[in-house]
């Protein structure tokens, strides 16, 4: 009786994890202050069955980025964007979590930020409705 329920307790945790992982599936809004003023931009993230991350970071400035290298653990993500700067290529490594329609998140730039900027941001995006 006690292996079948241990069993049973299995099989249901592995087949929660692709739908926590699905949690982070959708369009997320997020906007930082700059000294320019507000920086607005969209990720894009789809997990397949499988539950592997893909999608993208789109904004009017920089058009659409595809995420790379991206790992999912539940509610918990992380994936890197590359985008080409005036002084050569940048690479942000991105961590976030998501908690209901909230994926807070923090990013942190592989070398020295444009502009002398922080290094490390940590702010929160919304699910789109």
């Amino acid at each position: 009786m006690r292996i079948r329920s241990f069993v049973f307790g299995v099989v249901i945790t592995l087949l929660a994890l692709p739908s926590a992982a699905q949690d982070a599936a959708g369009r997320w809004n997020a906007s930082i202050d700059t000294p320019n003023g507000p920086f607005a931009f969209v990720f894009e993230f789809l997990v397949d069955a499988a539950g592997k991350l893909t999608g993208s970071m789109q904004n009017e400035f920089m058009g659409s980025i595809p995420i790379k290298d991206a790992v999912i653990n539940g509610s918990e993500l992380a994936f890197k964007l590359t985008f080409d700067g005036p002084d050569g290529s940048m690479t942000v490594n991105y961590t976030g979590k998501v908690n209901g329609d909230e994926l807070a998140l923090t990013s942190k730039f592989e070398g020295t930020p444009p502009g002398g900027g922080p290094a490390e941001f940590a702010f929160t995006a919304a699910r789109a409705k």
